[in-house]
């Protein structure tokens, strides 16, 4: 295979040591090493879940509204079953 790529890096003296350390631990060379590293490395991409933490924030609001009243004694009796399901719903959307 003709290697005919190049690819500048910088980073830390230190943060070097460290990948020549175990490129050769690995009995590679650096560019090996990090060749290897890279293209045998799974990435993670975090979903964008500032929707459902808004809309999260806004439950919570409401249920502290809600046990204001009920602390005043305006209001009696609240069935909440809903809003668990509700909750349970955002809660595997976000865990998923």
């Amino acid at each position: 295979m003709n290697k005919n790529a190049v690819i500048y890096l910088r980073i830390k003296k230190t943060d070097k040591d460290t990948i020549k350390l175990k490129a050769q631990k690995a009995k590679m060379n650096m560019s090996e090493y990090m060749i290897n590293s890279s293209l045998n490395t799974t990435i993670i991409v975090p979903k964008d879940n500032s929707e459902y933490i808004t809309e999260l924030r806004r439950i919570g609001n409401n249920i502290n509204q809600i046990a204001k009243k009920v602390n005043q004694g305006i209001v009696k009796e609240i069935d909440f079953r809903n809003v668990n399901a509700e909750l349970r719903k955002i809660w595997q959307l976000l865990s998923s």
